[in-house]
């Protein structure tokens, strides 16, 4: 009889502990952070498609100022 007869499971009581307490608190969380990140990049990409339009819109009223002759 070794020394690992007379230790407890500790492999087993993490597996388990792991599946009753942490997987299902892990699941729910990451889809919360998935849906958070997927919502946060279509908010980006609507101010990135603002940015770009102001961008746009300021660059063709310098052009129509440097270019306008009276």
């Amino acid at each position: 009889m070794g020394i690992k007869d007379y230790l407890p499971d500790f492999q087993g009581a993490l597996n388990s502990f792991y599946d009753e307490r942490l997987k299902t608190a892990f699941d729910t969380k990451s889809q919360e952070y998935k849906a958070l990140l997927t919502e946060h990049l279509t908010n980006w990409q609507n101010t990135q498609n603002i940015l770009i339009a102001v961008a746009v819109g300021i660059f063709l009223l310098l052009a129509i100022a440097y270019f306008w002759k009276e």
